[in-house]
């Protein structure tokens, strides 16, 4: 019986990684109370669309910054 092995490589190379500071973009984001528990599969819904709408909003904002620091 012969087995197959195989070895590793990582291979690295430095990358320029644009620096974004992160705190005006969520100071600038309403408050959302996500430590809540659903009862019925309405209030589910409404925590997923919340939750949802909270990261497309930060997603927006962070396509924002991105491109006023290009």
């Amino acid at each position: 019986m012969q087995g197959c092995t195989s070895k590793e490589t990582l291979i690295t190379t430095p990358v320029n990684k644009p620096k974004i500071d992160f705190k005006p973009i969520i100071a600038e984001l309403s408050i959302m109370d996500f430590n809540r528990t659903a009862k019925t599969e309405q209030e589910a819904s409404l925590m997923a669309w919340d939750l949802y709408t909270y990261i497309r909003e930060l997603e927006l904002k962070l396509k924002g910054v991105k491109k006023i620091n290009e």
